[in-house]
């Protein structure tokens, strides 16, 4: 495999990898579990480009929503709650209630005992994530 070193091959191979996802959607062939000329370059090219991000673009990664704050989010959004609403049922204001929801704030033991008498949400899930 050929080692991208500068920022005009990292481009180049972008906008390559656009140009063949591009042809191979007209053409069908960019199903998912394909392997074909198109699938095979894209890949080798954005295995390129990955090693290149990792070591010259120093890109942090994504970060993972914990199973917690989608659990709460899936409560919220089932019982058709905006986050303020969700705080004041669960007794703190809407900045606190935010701050957990991104991941600011650490959950209190208070808040996770309302989790889970109030909204139900498994006391397992509560101790591994909170």
């Amino acid at each position: 495999m050929i080692k991208l070193t500068t920022r005009s091959e990292y481009d180049e191979a972008k906008a390559k990898v656009g140009q063949l996802i591009a042809e191979a959607t007209a053409k069908g062939m960019l199903e998912s579990e394909m392997d074909n000329d198109y699938t095979r370059e894209i890949a080798h090219l954005s295995q390129q480009m990955a090693a290149y991000e990792d070591e010259y673009l120093k890109i942090l990664p994504l970060r993972q929503k914990s199973p917690l704050i989608a659990t709460i989010e899936d409560y919220l959004f089932a019982h058709g709650l905006h986050k303020k609403d969700g705080a004041r049922q669960l007794g703190i204001n809407e900045s606190q209630f935010c701050q957990i929801m991104s991941g600011h704030r650490r959950i209190s033991m208070s808040f996770a005992k309302r989790l889970h008498s109030q909204w139900g949400i498994n006391s397992d899930l509560i101790l591994d994530y909170a």
